[in-house]
């Protein structure tokens, strides 16, 4: 076999020449400082990075979700349709007012409540002073629209439905029912209520109200009449419903944070002071009759009133006008 002599120069060759010499290792922040082999993270040209000079990592960008906006394409992705515009808005401008949407649903849920919706009177309202408020409220008579939050009355219900727990607690660990709570009873035939609570070891009628300390400080002086005949009432129905009553109190709770300046009113339970009001509650309705006031509008004012600075208050205040069927003028100096 013969070998020609180009194809032996090429052996000769490669067998001569020396191999390229490895890449120099060197740092691409050109430190200028040597290299260790160990740190070259690209073989082929010896590149690497010192500890200390290597970039520092940078943090990955936030992908915006998908539905905080929507990608728009074409001459329409201009302006505030761009979507990094819509996705920057988003993240940039706070949400919408809690307080504004949490008034809003409270307001409603109030106002669907059965408390609201009750048409009926109850004992809470007999005792009221004047006699043409309850004639008002005994026809129906539209109230005066409140589109204020009520926020003392939403109060209040927390607060009783929370005091009705602890009592229902407190009854398991006696392991016998001193307090009756939140039990409905009926004054007469025809008017009933739910009772805050009844002490079955004192025989003492309670009904919780939660009220600023300048009422506190009023009642101190003179309970509202209210008050007085709607726990009277009360006990007249326990009595009805076979319980020995002896005391009616009003447990007055300071809304302040200091439970401390809470008061109480008690007196003994009377009776007759009930079925004055419910004999008042039935001569009022009546005289309606009598009146013909759904015919007669104006003779809603031959129904007594009792004027006071606090007509302001009343949901028939209709200040400046005759009484009639839509309201009552009221004290026409309530300042007084």
């Amino acid at each position: 076999m013969s070998v020609d002599q180009a194809t032996l120069d090429a052996v000769i060759a490669s067998l001569t020449t020396k191999p390229a010499p490895a890449p120099k290792p060197h740092c691409l922040a050109r430190c200028g400082e040597r290299l260790d082999p160990m740190l070259v993270t690209d073989p082929a040209t010896g590149a690497g990075w010192h500890i200390g000079c290597e970039p520092a990592a940078q943090p990955e960008q936030p992908v915006p979700p998908a539905d905080l906006f929507t990608v728009v394409t074409g001459p329409a992705a201009t302006g505030k349709t761009r979507a990094m515009d819509r996705f920057v808005d988003a993240i940039t401008a706070p949400p919408p007012p809690t307080l504004d949407d949490l008034r809003a649903l409270l307001y409603d849920h109030e106002a669907n409540s059965a408390r609201s919706r009750q048409k009926k009177i109850g004992p809470s309202e007999i005792g009221v002073p004047c006699q043409r408020a309850l004639a008002y409220k005994l026809a129906g008579t539209p109230e005066q629209p409140d589109l204020r939050l009520p926020w003392a009355p939403i109060q209040g219900t927390a607060v009783h439905a929370y005091i009705a727990d602890a009592l229902t607690a407190h009854n398991e660990i006696l392991g016998r029912e001193r307090w009756i709570v939140e039990q409905k009873v009926w004054p007469d035939d025809t008017i009933s209520g739910s009772g805050d609570a009844y002490d079955t070891d004192t025989g003492t009628v309670i009904d919780w109200k939660l009220v600023g300390d300048s009422s506190i400080t009023k009642y101190r002086k003179e309970m509202r009449p209210e008050y007085r005949v709607q726990a009277h009432l009360y006990g007249l129905g326990h009595e009805r419903a076979g319980r020995d009553v002896l005391w009616v109190r009003v447990v007055c709770l300071s809304r302040s944070w200091d439970y401390g300046k809470s008061w109480e009113w008690t007196e003994p339970y009377d009776p007759e002071i009930a079925q004055k009001a419910l004999d008042r509650l039935y001569a009022t309705e009546a005289l309606l009759t009598d009146l013909d006031v759904a015919n007669n509008p104006a003779m809603w004012g031959a129904i007594p009133a009792t004027p006071t600075k606090d007509c302001r208050y009343c949901r028939f205040f209709r200040p400046n006008t005759p009484a009639d069927d839509t309201g009552c003028p009221g004290n026409p100096d309530p300042w007084a």
